[in-house]
Order: structure tokens, then C-alpha cells, then sequence
């Protein structure tokens, strides 16, 4: 069923460009410039809905991070094209800073709309991979937020103004709108609301696995009857006096086991370091779970972990086939997180462990990391995998770690003549 979503995403185009097609195609010889605004303004308000269902989380995972980046450009690039054609088309001779004052002050809306894109236009800048890797992940969610408030403000003068929304056209709007907003509301507050009154959940159990990384248990009521697979993750809000604000998704570490279910969390950020500390009997709002990052049957599999990575891994080795290949990628010694439950499971499992330490690298090159010469040892190479991995081009691949470093393995992976169906990715990055 992978073609219904696109199918669904491209038959809402057709019915959100059909009003104009239908009233104004016809005037475009004689003003180009302001059907090509409409054009522009009808996608840029199609493709905003469109990403905030994304943001409510109703789709695979893996999807919404595909489609909430690249979409993110094209909203840019589309309101951007309506206000210049817009207000081009509009001043016939008058200077433009003109005809956007006579836009503020005489049309219902028009204000109230700048500022929602201005917001809008703020988040999508923020979201560029090379500003936000510059921000604290605190100050990025609460400014994503803000999404809500620019797309309300800048909806009210797309049902208001234009010619061409109206009667059916204007029920088909809101009625997109409103399933935005609604699915919004049932994933963040009416769902984990009902877990957290028949769950209860609260941090039952803290453990410090290594300098940096806390594992964190989570009990509560009728454990066994919340559904959740290894691999998949949860947006976790802990209710502590300077954590109840804000959510985090964090992968479970560990099978659920029908008592607790548990995360674990490197310090990294502000939030994540006040982890470190947090106490049993803190209460959790949980919501999810998320993700497709689970087992699949019936084929043999290789699993590629680095760093903090490890955690989904860790919880999926439990339901392996035999014959499993790991290979799990860190720094040093100190920095590997579950070594004994690693090396436990290996042999109960019978999967082959493959520990790949930088500290380790005999043979460097010139950038002194080994391997390829761009980070990557031996081992995650299209040979080292190749050598690892018996049949690698027949085997699932489950690849999970930073982004860059995912983007380039799964490079690798592709050169060693597995297929991209056959990859499946958590890149921490959402």
C-alpha cells in the first residue's frame, strides 16, 4: 500500500487547485502575474495543511520525516511566489512597499496574514539542518510550535478573500484545516491524556549505565495491555519542574516486558542531562508509540548501530532470527552502553556481536579515522560489510545512529548491492 498516501496527497492538489481551474483559469492570458499568485497561494495553503497532519504524527514515521523536509522547501518557495506575484500583479505602476501598505490597511486579513507567514517562514529557516544543529533542541520545539498560531492567522484571509473559495471550495478548506487541527488535538492531548489516566505511568526504576547515559523505567497499571513493538518509539514528557513543558521521543531499549517499559537517554542537551538526576515516581505523559523500525519475518538480517543508536537495536535483537549480524559502532570502551546485555543476547540469540571502536583503528588514514578517509572504519564500508556479512545483498538492514553518519552507511550499503527496500532507517532526526 505504498501508493495510497501519495495517491491521497495528490488528489488533495487536484481538489485544492480545482476551484481555480474552474473560476479564474480563464482570465490568466490578461493577468498572468495574479493567477500565478493564486496558483502560488492555493499550494503554499494546501502544502501548510498538509504539514501540519504531518506534525500530528498520524503517518509511518519514517514518512513523515521525508515528507515534512522536503515539503518545508516548497512551502518556502510558494508563499514566497504568491506575495511577489501578488504584489507585483497588484501595484500596475505604484512602487511595491505602496501597494503592501494598501494591502495592510485595506484588505480584511492581509495583516494578520504577514504575520502568520512570517512564522511560518521563521520555523522553515529554523528547520534548515545547518541552523538548527545550532540551536538548543528546547528552543527549536518551542518555536516549531508556533506553527499552529502562523497557520491560523494566515488561513483566515485565504477563506475570506480569495474569489475563488467559495460555496464547496470553502467547505473543502475547512474541512482540511479542521482534520489538521483535530488530529493535532487527538495525538498530543486527548490520546496521551486517556493513556495517562489508565496507565498511570510513572519513572519506576534509574539506572546509569555509563558516565553519560541513564537507562530510565517506566511502570505503571495494566502495563501488559499497552501495545508497543521493539523498535518503536514514544514521546516521553516528563513532569518535573522544568521538564513538564516540552516532549522528547526516546526508543525503548528493552522488549516491553508487560511490568515496565525502558528508555535510555544520553545527555546531550539541557533536558536530556536533567534526566541524569530524575526521580522515581516522577510521572510521565506518554504518547505513541511511533515508528515502523520493528522485525520483519522470514529473512536474515544485519543491524548497524552507532552510539546512542544502540538503544533500538538493543530491544530489537531480542526478536532476531538466528544468524543476526550486529555491528555496533562507538568511540571507545567506556562508551559502549549494554555490553554485557549485548554479549548475552549474542549467544542466546546466535547472532555475531561486531564491535567497531575508533580507539581501536590500526590502520589510519588521512584523516586519521581508518576506513574510507570520511569517518567511516573498515566495518561500515561496502567491503568491511561485504567481509562481516554473509549474503548482506539478501538480508534485511536495520541502520540506526546520526544522521550523517546513516546517510553514508546507507551509501555504502547500496554500493554492497543491497537494495533500499531492504534498508530501514532510524536516523534520530525528526
Amino acid at each position: 500500500m505504498t501508493w495510497l498516501w501519495p495517491a491521497i496527497f495528490w488528489a488533495g492538489a487536484v481538489a485544492a487547485l480545482a476551484p481555480w481551474a474552474f473560476n479564474s483559469a480563464a482570465g490568466f492570458a490578461s493577468a498572468p502575474l495574479l493567477g500565478m499568485a493564486k496558483i502560488a497561494g492555493l499550494i503554499a495553503g494546501y502544502l501548510v495543511a498538509v504539514q501540519l497532519i504531518l506534525m500530528s504524527r498520524v503517518l509511518e514515521t519514517q514518512l513523515i520525516a521525508v515528507w515534512h523536509r522536503r515539503l518545508g522547501g516548497a512551502v518556502f518557495a510558494f508563499i514566497t511566489a504568491h506575495i511577489v506575484f501578488s504584489t507585483v500583479g497588484h501595484a500596475a505602476g505604484r512602487s511595491l512597499g505602496a501597494q503592501t501598505l494598501t494591502f495592510i490597511y485595506d484588505y480584511p486579513w492581509l495583516l494578520a496574514a504577514y504575520v502568520g507567514t512570517a512564522l511560518i517562514v521563521m520555523i522553515g529557516l529554523t528547520s534548515i539542518r545547518a541552523f538548527k544543529r545550532r540551536m538548543r533542541y528546547e528552543t527549536w520545539y518551542y518555536l516549531h510550535l508556533y506553527a499552529y498560531l502562523g497557520t491560523a492567522l494566515a488561513f483566515a484571509h485565504t477563506v475570506t478573500i480569495s474569489t475563488d473559495i467559495v460555496g464547496a471550495a470553502k467547505a473543502f478548506w475547512i474541512a482540511l484545516y479542521g482534520t489538521a487541527v483535530a488530529l493535532a488535538v487527538w495525538r498530543r492531548i486527548i490520546r496521551p491524556g486517556r493513556l495517562a489516566v489508565r496507565h498511570g505511568f510513572r519513572v519506576s526504576q534509574v539506572v546509569q549505565e555509563t558516565p553519560d547515559v541513564t537507562s530510565i523505567h517506566i511502570g505503571g497499571r495494566r502495563m501488559q495491555e499497552f501495545q508497543i513493538r521493539p523498535g518503536q518509539f514514544l514521546w516521553l514528557r516528563f513532569l518535573t519542574r522544568d521538564g513538564w513543558g516540552q516532549a522528547h521521543p526516546f526508543s525503548l531499549s528493552a522488549a516491553p516486558d508487560g511490568h515496565s517499559l525502558r528508555v535510555t537517554v544520553k545527555a546531550l542537551g539541557d533536558h536530556t542531562r536533567g534526566l541524569q538526576d530524575v526521580r522515581v515516581g516522577t510521572r510521565v505523559i506518554v504518547e505513541g508509540p511511533y515508528g515502523s523500525f520493528t522485525t520483519r519475518h522470514g529473512k536474515t538480517v544485519l543491524m548497524i548501530a552507532a552510539g546512542i543508536g544502540i538503544t533500538p537495536i538493543r530491544a530489537l535483537m531480542e526478536e532476531m532470527p538466528p544468524g543476526t549480524v550486529v555491528i555496533y559502532r562507538a568511540r571507545s570502551e567506556k562508551e559502549v552502553v549494554f555490553r554485557e546485555e549485548l554479549d548475552t543476547l549474542a549467544r542466546t540469540r546466535n547472532a555475531r556481536m561486531v564491535y567497531v571502536l575508533d580507539e581501536d583503528v590500526r590502520t589510519p588514514s588521512s584523516d586519521g579515522t581508518g576506513g574510507d578517509g570520511r569517518g567511516l572504519p573498515d566495518a561500515l564500508t561496502a567491503p568491511g560489510l561485504t567481509r562481516l556479512t554473509p549474503g548482506i545483498e539478501e538480508r534485511d538492514v536495520f541502520l540506526c545512529g546520526p544522521p550523517g553518519l546513516v546517510r553514508r552507511v546507507g551509501a555504502e550499503l547500496r554500493k554492497a548491492g543491497v537494495r533500499d527496500r531492504h534498508v530501514h532507517l532510524d536516523p534520530f532526526e525528526l
